[in-house]
């Protein structure tokens, strides 16, 4: 079929399918670089809470941990829209084009309001120092 269309041994098919596989490595990074920052930050949580019971201490680490995990998500979110533009590409219906669309236009908007967040909590932080 892929001969009739202008696809002499298939190398459409072939690229399209090595496309699908790179973009599953990029989600998959991306969701690798959200857990890494989720499990940083965790430790991060107990530790401060612990200091911060223990001492009696402010809650000023927890603003950096949510600065640091903010820039875990807002990373892997970016690997996760590189990966929606690649599928965008490869994909051909356009019930498949717009369900991507819809994705990077959620994923982008997430991203700018996470980006905006994390830079009024460090703004906030370089007031109070």
């Amino acid at each position: 079929m892929h001969e009739a269309m202008g696809d002499p041994g298939g190398l459409v098919t072939a690229l399209s399918s090595t496309l699908e596989w790179i973009a599953s490595a990029i989600d998959l990074i991306g969701i690798a670089i959200v857990l890494w920052g989720f499990v940083r930050a965790l430790i991060g949580f107990v530790i401060t809470e612990a200091r911060r019971l223990r001492y009696r201490a402010g809650i000023g680490g927890l603003r950096t941990l949510r600065i640091d995990l903010g820039t875990y998500i807002l990373l892997g979110i970016e690997f996760m829209i590189a990966s929606d533009i690649i599928h965008t590409v490869v994909k051909r219906e356009l019930q498949d084009l717009i369900f991507v669309s819809a994705l990077v236009a959620i994923r982008t908007a997430i991203s700018f309001f996470l980006g905006r967040e994390v830079a009024e909590i460090e703004h906030e932080q370089a007031a109070s120092a």
